[in-house]
């Protein structure tokens, strides 16, 4: 949407102060108030050679110049414009010829004067032989009544009385009138006929007094001259009445008030109005009450799925349509159904959520110190929206800049997920790994007994009934009976006893007896206290060891008579699953935003919804590790694995976040963008704003907004340093924002030959931004507070 300066408009000068809108009462106590719903005129079509207006109804009806409405025959329509065409008429005169002298015609002149009271011309008639003729004064507008006076000239003696008709063209009054109007108001691009209303305002199309219906004079106008360039539309259609052709505007509507009428086939609320451009051919307008035509924006504007957020488009759309009324006022209409108002597309794009939509906020306008603001809005602001004033050339105190997420952790409330348990309180570095670790096995039926991990749980020895759990899982992985285990099979040797079982067939300690001499057991048991391990344990360590299976500590000893810590034994588990390619049981996907917080999975158009353990192991990733955390954010986009209990709830969480934005618009797909120019393509860009540019040599950033956005450029040439400001710079860059950055790649003379733009968001960055307003609405924020957020210091009123 872009903003258009409303017109003043002054007497007689501009254009239609439309007595179907409701003129602006004075804001009361309770705020801005409207007499009654307003009628909006939206111009879908402006420079048409010809148009079909059609129903679905029974009929159409169409009222000429604001006249009495009529029924027709038809349900079906072409509207065009044609040159006017000045009718003929006829007149009649008399004449006596052929009389012999001039005396005789003299004397029966006389007698006619006598008869009729007014005395008839004399004239000599050309040709071989001189006669003479009577020209009677009388004129008669009809045929009927001229052979009536021949008939009562007769009867009184004076025969031989011929008709003479006599044809004319004459301009009719109205066609008069409206090339007055062209010239008193040249700026005006309406060519059909807007006479003046009593109170000397000029009406709008279809708003016309009629001309007096007493029988004209028609001669009386035949010398006056007349814009040649008038045309007048033309209907046409089947059955009577159904085709004419006029000077005024003609309004078509269904005879169903309440009726759909097609466009060219396009379906649309309201009624057609048609009259003549400047150019010779035809605007069509929509005249369509404002809650029927938003049913028509709300879902072209904004289709994103949340009511709340088009309930804000709503109230955004409702307000921009009063306040920019007669925007378009010269060409006979208040909107565009374009970006350059509003985009409007009719009943073929209405939707069940954008109708209850306009309907939760009938009448609601946004307004500043009681008037309607300009409620601008943009499809994505690229995290931030801008000050009015550093884009246009006005400076609302509404429309100032501000983020597009809420307060601190507040923006991030709605998308967390939290857990009850402890985060792990680790000060050892080398424990850290561990945390992630034991949660994994933890969640894969492995005991661990602690409610909170913290470095003196990892290096102490684990209880008998953990290291049971975590050998029995082994056990199972193996294949194997369940080990027996006691209080010291934490000791290496015992552990290393129990493993070996697992491991290896029940005859390969006796197979390695075999294969292995004795200089092989003592190369593998080459360690600092190889000595304190029996004999009969030698060849059954130095086996796990040469495969790789079995570890020592980091100073070269085993230490036979001391445990080993949960740490050191739930590194050799995770060896074990890494050597045997094992890999605990998780699910993978990709998070959409939490809600209520519980887990949304993605799954193809559809998402997975999962209720999340209030004991859940959650981890986050900073950098290149995961971290325990109590509580994090899923805004959506995230990588997440995790593990699901038999109730189905997750009761394992790890998430990656996700790299690029996380403020409310980031479903749009214009959060970042990216442009490549060479230089000469910048250069030509910019020439069709700035005049005089030599070669280009270099572009720099001289001023930004509030929002970083670019607000003024320094544009470098052979032929001096020129400026950019303003909205002019994307217009000009024909980007899609003017929030970005340049990266540059200069010549060898020292001259950029290349610019790269990296940007933000998608349009002028100005008011509401509507991706903005989906994100808020999936966080639970309510239509008051979006319009409110976006929209500073203004109040929300029930207008009509």
């Amino acid at each position: 949407m872009n903003f258009r300066n409303l017109l003043s408009l002054s007497i007689l000068t501009l254009c239609f102060v439309s007595s179907s809108f409701p003129h602006f009462a004075e804001p009361e106590a309770a705020g801005f108030k409207l007499e009654r719903e307003p009628l909006v005129r939206i111009g879908l079509l402006r420079n048409s050679s010809s148009a079909l207006i059609s129903t679905k109804d029974s009929a159409l009806a169409v009222s000429i110049g604001g006249g009495n409405t009529r029924a027709l025959s038809t349900n079906s329509l072409r509207v065009s414009s044609r040159s006017y065409r000045p009718p003929t008429y006829e007149y009649y005169r008399f004449e006596i010829k052929n009389i012999e002298s001039n005396e005789l015609a003299k004397e029966m002149a006389a007698q006619v004067g006598g008869k009729t009271g007014k005395k008839p011309a004399v004239f000599s008639s050309s040709g071989s032989t001189e006669t003479w003729r009577i020209e009677f004064a009388e004129e008669m507008e009809s045929r009927s009544e001229a052979e009536a006076f021949v008939a009562q000239m007769t009867e009184t003696g004076i025969e031989n009385v011929e008709i003479i008709p006599i044809k004319y063209t004459s301009p009719s009054d109205e066609s008069i009138e409206l090339s007055r109007q062209i010239t008193a108001n040249p700026k005006l691009l309406v060519r059909s006929l807007l006479l003046p209303n009593e109170s000397n305002s000029v009406s709008r199309p279809g708003y016309v007094r009629k001309i007096s219906s007493s029988k004209p004079i028609r001669r009386k106008n035949a010398n006056i001259p007349i814009n040649r360039s008038i045309r007048e539309v033309t209907v046409s259609g089947r059955g009577t009445g159904a085709s004419f052709s006029t000077l005024r505007p003609v309004t078509i509507g269904s005879v169903n008030s309440r009726g759909i009428i097609r466009l060219n086939g396009k379906r649309y609320r309201g009624k057609m109005e048609v009259f003549v451009n400047s150019k010779g051919r035809i605007t069509v307008v929509n005249v369509v009450p404002m809650e029927q035509y938003l049913l028509g924006v709300v879902p072209a504007e904004l289709s994103l799925p949340q009511l709340e957020a088009q309930k804000a488009q709503a109230v955004a759309a409702r307000t921009y349509s009063v306040a920019n009324r007669n925007g378009y006022g010269l060409e006979g209409f208040d909107m565009l159904p374009t970006v350059w108002s509003q985009v409007y597309k009719g009943v073929r794009i209405e939707t069940r959520m954008g109708s209850r939509a306009v309907r939760e906020t009938r009448g609601v306008v946004a307004t500043y110190q009681g008037k309607p603001i300009n409620a601008m809005y943009t499809s994505t602001c690229g995290g931030r929206t801008e000050n009015s004033g550093n884009i246009y050339e006005f400076d609302e105190p509404y429309l100032r800049g501000v983020n597009c997420s809420l307060e601190g952790k507040l923006h991030f409330a709605p998308f967390l997920i939290k857990s009850e348990r402890e985060p792990a309180l680790i000060r050892n570095e080398a424990n850290y790994e561990m945390v992630r670790l034991a949660s994994k096995l933890a969640v894969n039926n492995y005991l661990m007994i602690t409610k909170r991990f913290d470095d003196d749980y990892f290096e102490d020895p684990p209880a008998q009934t953990e290291l049971k759990s975590w050998m029995n899982q082994l056990a199972i992985r193996f294949g194997k009976p369940f080990p027996v285990v006691d209080e010291d099979s934490s000791k290496p040797l015992k552990l290393a006893r129990i493993l070996h079982r697992l491991i290896y067939t029940p005859n390969a300690e006796e197979n390695a007896d075999t294969l292995m001499s004795e200089a092989d057991v003592d190369y593998q048991l080459s360690f600092l206290d190889a000595d304190e391990v029996p004999k009969q344990d030698r060849l059954m360590l130095a086996e796990l060891i040469r495969d790789g299976w079995f570890s020592i500590y980091s100073d070269l000893t085993i230490k036979p008579n001391k445990k080993y810590s949960r740490g050191k034994i739930l590194r050799l588990i995770d060896h074990f699953y890494s050597k045997k390619k094992w890999s605990l049981s998780f699910n993978s996907g990709t998070a959409n935003p939490t809600e209520d917080g519980k887990l949304m999975i993605k799954m193809g158009r559809r998402e997975k919804e999962i209720t999340v353990n209030p004991n859940v192991f959650l981890f986050r990733q900073f950098g290149d590790a995961f971290y325990q955390v109590k509580e994090t954010a899923v805004v959506g986009g995230e990588k997440v694995r995790y593990k699901t209990n038999a109730l189905g709830e997750a009761v394992y969480l790890e998430v990656d976040p996700i790299a690029k934005t996380t403020v409310a618009e980031r479903m749009s797909p214009f959060t970042t963008w990216r442009k490549n120019l060479s230089a000469s393509a910048v250069r030509a860009r910019l020439g069709r704003y700035v005049k005089g540019l030599g070669a280009l040599i270099d572009v720099r950033v001289k001023n930004k907004g509030f929002s970083r956005r670019a607000t003024e450029l320094e544009i470098i040439t052979t032929n001096g340093t020129h400026y950019l400001k303003g909205g002019k710079i994307r217009s000009a860059l024909r980007l899609r924002e003017q929030l970005f950055v340049m990266n540059k790649r200069y010549g060898s003379n020292g001259r950029v030959v290349r610019y790269n733009f990296v940007g933000r968001g998608w349009g002028h960055g100005i008011g509401m931004c509507q991706y903005g307003a989906y994100g808020f609405a999936k966080m639970g924020l309510k239509y008051e507070q979006i319009v409110r957020h976006y929209y500073s210091n203004i109040e929300l009123t029930k207008a009509y």
